[in-house]
This record gives structure tokens, sequence and C-alpha cells, in this order.
């Protein structure tokens, strides 16, 4: 067994260095950065910044490999105000390996003194096996990284290396230019820079021998209806490997599913790494022969699966709209189709039998949440609506409106506002029900001020409670947040003619929310409400925030306790310092999502969660038992103060 065929061992991301580091490659989403910068807003954890440049001035350079497209990244990167602390960035939607043996060929350094940190096993699996001898690593060594000896390097505060690696890069970039003018013949590829340079001969034999390594496995299902909500929500969000690119409302996508002239499926792929879940969806005319809708997600990219699966379905008739990162063409004989496949003819589940499900509803943050918990999950997440404005989800409000139903007129209300959309006030949640338990995130709740539209009386949950969208003294500062998502000062003149700011949800209001929804779900189903850190963290813009977060909770608390089918994952437990957090109150780092899973699971909802090292689970033991003896004593001495008073 290789060590990468069993990263769970503890301790074995800092095992791996083993040489002094001349070059850290990093990937982005989810590595250097917390989110996935083609789905949403992404977020800097504080330190990283300054973590990337002390490296450089340690002599040790610093390069980029990510799956994106390139001029988000050096904007985003610009912005953060780090884009020239890096060399070679390589940014595209090719296979990672090639581009990393590509980047050490480069810089003219042996792979035993470079180190490539990816949060995805697969990059990493594959970087070693374009480059033998390369160091890789997971996010987690990132915190301890600068303590760490093989990255001691030496004091170059004059940045004099940097400068080195910068040369040379552009005169491999004059290098390869140059062979391309002069018709060197030799294939080309496409390279993040937007100049050609020279594909190694035997590359795609290379990556084909290392995919045929890697045993993927396919599950292919056709029982759609039963994961509708999931597949709706894959086609809404993917794009760069979406061949079809219809964006079908709720209803009009359960229709697709159920419609008899359809063959709809989806896959779930699996190989020695990992399992990615749900990876892809198509919708074939069976009359036509004609793929209507055709879509993967990111995490199959590379993998061979959308080739195969055309394949598969003997290659019918498909147009292709926009760009893709992917071509159909060739054959693909390295994936497996799983025995457990569903036939074609399984039928949609009956409206009174209960799918066994767990809905999870909230912040994008939730996402994290999800991958460690096992079962069949569903999810309404956070994500960016048409304009690039990012719509939330799960805010009590919309929920008991989504029950309701609205009216024509506030359907078109809705329709022309950047910051909502119809799946807003479509919940899940509360629009046919169907799960065993409602885990949801009540951040919302505690975060948005509510607005009330004068004519109809939609209410809209939306931005910070504590800033008022319809004062003109706001304008400038929703301006500069707010104007590349489609709000301009057009946008919030009408904005203010049309609606009236209330403030945030009250205390008792929210409780009202709560015990309704609590009498709204399924029979017998369980409902887990996620609550707030009270942690004292600085932020300028949220002044003073965790004691808002400190009464909603007690708010919380309160409701809970008379209602038998509700719990709390009490956040408080395991997250009580600073280094818990990214950027703010609500941004968590990536251990605790897991403890979140575990208390999730722990206050009712009968899913496994994935298997941590036992020196891991020890600790999250301890920390939450000491958590809760803190917790248990801070309202102990309230109750004394109250009854002193």
């Amino acid at each position: 067994m290789t060590l990468w065929e069993d990263r769970s061992v503890a301790g074995d991301l800092q095992a791996r260095l083993t040489a002094p580091v001349k070059m850290v490659i990093w990937d982005l989403d989810d590595t250097l950065w917390d989110g996935t910068l083609s789905e949403g807003p992404v977020v800097l954890p504080p330190g990283r910044a300054d973590l990337v440049r002390t490296l450089n001035r340690r002599g040790i350079v610093n390069a980029i490999c990510s799956k994106n497209d390139l001029m988000p990244v050096q904007d985003e990167l610009e912005a953060l105000g780090i884009w020239d602390e890096f060399v070679f960035p390589r940014v595209d939607w090719t296979s990672k390996g090639p581009r990393i043996a590509q980047i050490i060929e480069d810089a003219q350094l042996r792979p035993a003194n470079v180190l490539f940190v990816d949060d995805h096993p697969l990059n990493l699996g594959e970087a070693e096996h374009f480059a033998p001898g390369l160091q890789t690593a997971g996010p987690d060594i990132l915190d301890t990284l600068l303590e760490l000896s093989e990255l001691a390097g030496k004091d170059d505060v004059e940045l004099t290396r940097l400068a080195q690696y910068r040369i040379l890069e552009h005169k491999v970039t004059d290098r390869r230019a140059a062979r391309q003018a002069a018709g060197d013949g030799t294939p080309l590829r496409s390279t993040s820079t937007g100049v050609s340079s020279q594909a190694d001969g035997d590359g795609d034999s290379a990556n084909e021998a290392f995919l045929r390594s890697c045993a993927i496995r396919v599950t292919l299902h056709h029982d759609a209806l039963r994961q509708a909500d999931r597949l709706h929500e894959l086609a809404l969000r993917t794009n760069q490997l979406n061949f079809t690119k219809r964006r079908l409302g709720a209803d009009e996508f359960e229709a697709l599913l159920a419609d008899p002239n359809i063959d709809a499926g989806y896959l779930e792929v699996r190989d020695r790494y990992g399992d990615y879940g749900i990876c892809g969806f198509y919708a074939l005319d069976r009359h036509e022969r004609r793929l209507v809708d055709f879509l993967f997600s990111c995490r199959a990219l590379n993998m061979g699966v959308e080739q195969w699966l055309y394949g598969h379905l003997g290659r019918p008739s498909l147009d292709v709209v926009g760009e893709v990162v992917s071509s159909l063409d060739g054959e693909v004989d390295w994936i497996t189709l799983d025995d457990g496949s569903t036939a074609a003819t399984a039928s949609p589940p009956s409206p009174t039998e209960r799918s066994g499900t767990i809905l999870i509803v909230g912040g994008c943050d939730l996402s994290t949440t999800a991958d460690f918990l096992g079962g069949e999950i569903n999810t309404e997440f956070a994500h960016p609506g048409t304009t690039g404005a990012f719509i939330h989800a799960g805010h009590t409000e919309t929920l008991r409106q989504s029950a309701q139903g609205l009216t024509d007129a506030q359907w078109n209300v809705v329709d022309d506002l950047p910051m909502v959309d119809r799946a807003t006030f479509r919940s899940a949640t509360v629009i046919e029900p169907d799960y065993d338990v409602l885990v949801l995130s009540v951040l919302t709740d505690y975060t948005q001020g509510l607005y009330r539209h004068r004519a109809t009386g939609l209410v809209l949950p939306w931005n910070q409670f504590t800033l008022d969208a319809t004062d003109p003294a706001n304008r400038a500062r929703l301006l500069q947040r707010h104007a590349r998502e489609g709000m301009d000062a057009d946008f919030f003149d009408r904005f203010a003619d049309e609606f009236e700011f209330l403030g945030g949800l009250t205390p008792k209001r929210f409780q009202e929310n709560i015990t309704w929804l609590a009498e709204t779900i399924p029979e017998g189903a369980t409902l887990i409400l996620v609550n707030g850190a009270e942690f004292p963290l600085e932020n300028p813009k949220e002044p003073e925030r965790h004691l808002h977060h400190a009464t909603m909770n007690a708010a919380l608390d309160e409701i809970v306790a008379g209602l038998p089918q509700a719990r709390v994952c009490d956040v408080r437990t395991f997250i009580t310092s600073a280094d818990d957090f990214t950027d703010h109150l609500r941004h968590y780092r990536r251990q605790c999502y897991l403890q979140m899973a575990e208390e999730i699971r722990s206050a009712g909802a009968s899913l496994d969660v994935r298997p941590e090292p036992w020196v891991h689970r020890a600790y999250t033991s301890a920390y939450r038992y000491a958590g809760r003896r803190k917790l248990d004593l801070a309202r102990w001495r309230t109750r004394i103060r109250s009854t002193k008073s």
C-alpha cells in the first residue's frame, strides 16, 4: 500500500516532507483561499497572504496550479495584493499532473525540492505520478508550515530569488513563443498565460496510464426523481462541464424527470482515492435520440467520465452550447461500470414513501459539513445568482412565505431582484417536505435585515441587519459592494421607493418561526438547528456581533426546550477561540465542520460521519467535553446572578 492509498494516517502530511523546499506550488480553491472561485465569493484566511510573502522572503518561491479561468484568478489575487508574489501560474482546466511536472521543469528544480499543496487527493496522487519524488500535502499543513525545518529557507528580504525566477519565467515564455512562430511542428497545448507550449510527445498516454491506475468506477442510476433536488442544484451550479447549459426552474425540472419520453439518469463516481458522490446527469429524448441535458460536476474533470458516459449512451445527438473544458472525442476504457446500477425501469417513489434522506439548508460553508456526513443528503445552499449577487438560503421568513405561496404580483417582484430567485421562495424544507432529518443553519436569521415591499407585502431578508439599504447615507458603501452585481444607483433609488426597512428579526418573531417550522416538518422527522458562535471576535464591520448571537442563541435554547422534535447543534461547545475562525464570526476553520457533522449525528441524524484518525477523534471528544463544561458553568453563573438580583 502506498502512502496515498491511506491518507487518513495521522501525521502523514508532515512526515512526507523529507528535503528542503525551494518552491511551493499552490492549489487555490479550498487551499489558498476558502471557497470555489467559479461558484461565488472566496475568502482568504487570516495570515494566508503573510504566509505567501514570508515564503518568498525566505527564498522559497510560490507558484500556482489551479483548475480555474486565469483572468478571475488574477483579478482576485490582485485585489488581495499578492498576485506579484507568484511565478509560473498555470491556471486552466486540464489535468494537474502534467502541469506540475512542467512547472518543475521550467523552474529547473528537482521534484524533491518542490512542495505541492492541494485539498484533493486525486490531484496530489496525479502530481506524484507525473513528478516522482514530489513532496505533497493537504491544506492542514498550512497552519504550521513556517515551523517546519524543510521550510526554513534563507533570508532573502530583497527578493533576489523571486526576481531570478521571474526572469526564468520570461525566458520560458519567450522561448515557446519563438518556437510557435517558427512553426516548429511540435504539437502545442494552451497554457494559462495564453502562450502555447510544447506538449510532451507521450503526455496523453502517460495520463491514461495514471487514470488506469486509479481504478475509476461508475454507478449509473435511472431513479432520478429520488434525487430531483440534488440534481437540479447540480444543473444550476455547474458550468464548465455543462454541455447544454439549460437552467430549468424546479417545477420544470421535475416535469422533465417525470416525462415518459425522457430517459433521465445520473451517475456516481469513485476511485482508489475516494468517493466523489453524484457527479453527472443526463436527459435523453427517446424519440429523437437527442441529449437535452448533459452535465457533470468539476469533481469529475479529467477523469474521462463524460466521454465514457457519452459512449455508453451510444453517442446520441448533442448540440453543445457555449464553451466547455472537455471534448467528447475518443474512447475511454479505464472506467468500470458497477453492477449496482439501477434498472431503467425503476419506479419513482410514491407520494407517501419517505426517502430516508437528510436535508441541509443554509450557508455555503455547510457544504463542507455535508461532505463529512454519509447517507443520502439533499441540500439547499447559498449560491450566486445570474448577476453574480450572492443568494442566501434558509431564512425562516422566506420559509414561511414558501409554505403559504406567493401571489403573481410578489413573483414579479422576486423576478426583478438580483439578490433572490424563485428557488428562495420554493424551499423543499416546507414544499412537499420528504426527509427524516432537517439541518437548518439559523445564521441568516441572526444576520440579515428585513425589507417589506410596500405594494405586495413581500418580506425580503437581505444584507446586514445593521445597515439600512434604503438610507441614502449608506449608498456609497452599498454601491462599492454591489455595483458589479447589477445594483447601481438607479436600482437603489427604486429599492428605497418600493421597500421599507424593518430591521433585524426580533427574538420573539424568531421563536414564533422556529415553533411554526417544527410543526411543519414531516411527522417523525427531526429538526436540527445550527446556532451561532459567541466568541468575541474583533471585526469593525460587525461590532459586538457576538452579543447579538448570544441573544438569539438564548431565544433558540428557550424555544427548543419545549419542542420534542427539535435539537440544537451547539457550535459554542467547540468553537471557542479566534483560531477557529477564518474572516468573521460565521466562517469557521475546516476542522470545525467535522466537529459540526459529529454534533449533527449526536443530535439525532442517523448518518455516518466519514472516518477520521482515532487520535483526532479522541482530541475532538475531549475538546467538545471541555467546551460543554465551560458552557454549563457559564449558564450556571448566569442563573446564580439572576437569582441574586
